[in-house]
């Protein structure tokens, strides 16, 4: 760990801010575990739903989409759950959509408000028309899309309000707002492949096969976004240094690099089996028109539950990259003392929602 000198933390109980701009570092409120479960419960509800609106289009998942979009109303549940324990004050919390549509232009966390509360809404009217069976084309495909471009903001929105947060310059990254758009659809796409996994319904078969190719391309993904972010990093400023140094100390960070491999490998052994399937098995067959409808090829059994152990790694590093960035920042920015060529009333302060945190 980098040694910071006179720079220490000030004593338990003082104020936040800073009280001597050369000796004390910024004690701001920050971010914990919950906002990391929100960010991560917020991505796995939009990916889904952004899953479920592709396939809704198609018009072949139905029987998969109707159980997804449990899971991902759920999901936008739990997000909004965790951001209401972190801002301690829920009777703000609900009153949160309305207070940001005046902030809408001005700060990426009103656009995330916004982007969340929709990402609920329709959400919920998917899961509603979907349970009940609703026929008519226009409707479903109409709150579909709508919930798919609802869930691809709210999974992203937090990636841009991260990079355009001054006072960490380790989150001042372009390639961050990509790296969190993969992540979100690397776990949302371990967790569909969960929930298609039991079933014979072609539906549910085909929403099988293809959720094992969007592992595998996802998998791809997140790893070229981690490379491209940390590739980006500004080493010259030295609280970049320190956020970058921290994050390659941590055990999670190659936690979650060594299972996005494997997940790679496992779900790149499914691709290979369905490329297989289509390379030697549907061409070799008689046209449909001689012989009906073609039936849907599953995933051989061993490789189906194989990928299982892929979706779940995918799940848990989806967890970690979003909060191993999250802390890693906040960790720099705790170190970062004010110095002499710094303005107090100009000093950035990052963190924070419109004073709602109790």
């Amino acid at each position: 760990m980098i040694k910071m000198g006179l720079f220490t933390a000030p004593q338990p109980g003082t104020s936040f801010g800073v009280q001597a701009p050369i000796i004390q570092i910024n004690q701001y409120p920050l971010w914990g575990e919950y906002v990391a479960l929100a960010l991560y419960f917020t991505e796995i509800a939009g990916m889904l739903m952004a899953i479920i609106g592709l396939m809704e289009v198609t018009g072949k998942y139905k029987a998969f989409n109707r159980r997804a979009s449990v899971a991902a109303f759920i999901a936008s549940i739990l997000a909004l759950l965790f951001f209401d324990i972190d801002l301690g004050r829920p009777t703000a919390a609900i009153l949160a959509p309305a207070e940001a549509l005046f902030y809408f232009a001005f700060s990426w966390m009103a656009r995330g408000i916004i982007f969340v509360g929709g990402l609920l809404l329709f959400s919920f009217l998917y899961m509603v028309i979907s349970l009940l069976n609703v026929k008519n084309k226009w409707s479903r495909g109409v709150i579909a899309v709508l919930g798919a471009f609802a869930g691809i903001f709210s999974t992203t929105y937090s990636g841009f309000e991260l990079a355009a947060t001054t006072g960490i310059p380790f989150w001042n990254n372009g390639g961050l707002p990509a790296l969190y758009l993969a992540d979100g659809v690397f776990a949302a796409s371990g967790l569909g492949y969960l929930i298609a996994l039991v079933g014979k319904n072609e539906d549910v078969i085909r929403a099988r096969v293809t959720l094992t190719k969007v592992l595998f391309y996802s998998s791809i993904a997140i790893l070229a976004t981690w490379f491209l972010f940390l590739a980006n990093v500004n080493y010259l400023n030295v609280f970049n240094q320190v956020a970058y140094e921290y994050l390659l100390s941590q055990a999670t960070f190659y936690v979650d690099i060594t299972l996005s491999v494997l997940t790679l490998i496992i779900s790149g052994i499914g691709y290979m089996s369905i490329t297989r399937f289509l390379m030697f098995g549907i061409k070799q067959k008689a046209p449909e028109s001689a012989i009906g409808q073609i039936p849907v090829m599953d995933l051989p059994t061993v490789i189906k539950y194989v990928i299982v152990v892929a979706a779940i790694f995918a799940l848990v590093a989806g967890f970690l990259a979003r909060a191993d960035v999250l802390f890693a920042g906040q960790y720099a920015y705790q170190l970062s003392p004010m110095t002499p060529f710094q303005s107090v009333s100009n000093q950035p302060i990052p963190i924070g929602s419109f004073g709602w945190r109790g």
